[in-house]
């Protein structure tokens, strides 16, 4: 999961340049938006896990 969040982190940074050289704020958001899934879902999945395995599923 730490490989998919670093790419996912990678990603956001090069949408950011690149929105920010080009003025294309859809870019900037997708961009927003690689950065916060990046940074969030590592902690969101592991919490997901536990809460599977602590119900009993």
């Amino acid at each position: 999961m730490a490989v998919i969040s670093l790419v996912i982190q990678i990603l956001g940074f090069i949408f950011l340049i690149a929105g920010f050289r080009g003025g294309n704020r859809n870019m900037l958001l997708g961009a927003a938006l690689l950065l916060w899934f990046g940074a969030g879902s590592s902690d969101f999945v592991h919490g997901f896990i536990e809460g599977v395995h602590s119900a009993g599923a």
